[in-house]
């Protein structure tokens, strides 16, 4: 049994290491152009549950931050959702401000 101990403590002290800092930007979630103008169309608008917020463009990426309270445990979840820009419609795509998303 300590045999085991010392093994198992051995592999838990060597597998440990420092942890990284990712960017939200790699969490992303790709979405279709026609769910991407849906969120955005709630940008800056007032609401209870749900809140959607644009980040900007980086690459050739255009990104929203989507959060929602759920009813249950009154938790926020927040994720990131982003489109190629070369699928969005010229004209949505052009008026989408050009702010750089640096995060």
């Amino acid at each position: 049994m300590k045999l085991f101990a010392t093994f198992f403590l051995a592999v838990l002290l060597c597998g440990c290491s420092e942890p990284k800092h990712v960017s939200p930007v790699e969490f992303a979630n790709h979405v279709s152009p026609v769910e991407f103008t849906k969120q955005y169309r709630w940008v800056g608008q007032p609401q209870t549950m749900h809140d959607v917020a644009y980040l900007g463009q980086r690459g050739n990426k255009a990104f929203i931050r989507v959060r929602s309270m759920s009813m249950v445990s009154q938790k926020w979840s927040d994720h990131i959702i982003y489109v190629e820009l070369t699928e969005l419609e010229a004209s949505f795509r052009d008026a989408l401000p050009k702010t750089q998303f640096n995060k």
